[in-house]
């Protein structure tokens, strides 16, 4: 008896465990700054190591594939749209020359 609920619990913390996991990955999916501070918590709880280090591996990768890959192609899109960057035409003024 005593060991089925020694099973079922360790079953449910495994679950638990599992949960938590997954949030670490959206929260690093939607800031990567909050993923590392989310996985470096983990890592500091001694049932969590594993987990903690490969949230913090998603929120660095993620990090530099969104700076470096999903950033210039969204400034390069909003701009073809003119959203961010208006076209201007500059055109040269002539001033007058002074007067003596």
């Amino acid at each position: 008896m005593n060991e089925q609920i020694l099973i079922d619990q360790t079953i449910d913390k495994f679950k638990l465990g599992k949960k938590w996991f997954w949030i670490g990955i959206v929260v690093a999916f939607i800031h990567a700054l909050a993923g590392l501070i989310y996985g470096i918590t983990l890592i500091l709880e001694k049932d969590h190591r594993r987990e903690g280090i490969i949230i913090i591996a998603f929120a660095i990768a993620w990090a530099l594939f969104s700076y470096f890959v999903v950033g210039p192609w969204l400034l390069n899109w909003m701009t073809a749209k003119g959203l961010i960057i208006p076209k201007l035409n500059i055109q040269q003024v002539q001033f007058p020359q002074q007067l003596q």
